[in-house]
């Protein structure tokens, strides 16, 4: 059984994907029983999804201002 270490670190990194069949029923296992890693990947999938919404109808420098801003915070965080 996989922790939800684990799970947030292959999810995150789309990991989960390429894997093979056992993984991947493990994580979907891990997820249907674990409702906050659950939560967690339906944010990131919004995200993403918000996201890719957003890319073409921002300007450049706003994106990188963006970009910067959150690559900051996550430093922060470390």
């Amino acid at each position: 059984m996989y922790r939800c270490s684990e799970v947030v670190r292959l999810v995150s990194s789309d990991e989960y994907l390429t894997a093979g069949l056992l993984p991947r029923l493990g994580i979907r296992l891990h997820l249907a029983m674990c409702k906050y890693c659950a939560r967690y990947l339906r944010q990131l999938r919004v995200l993403a999804a918000v996201l890719r919404d957003t890319r073409d109808s921002l300007p450049a420098s706003e994106l990188e201002n963006a970009k910067a801003q959150i690559l900051q915070r996550l430093s922060e965080k470390s």
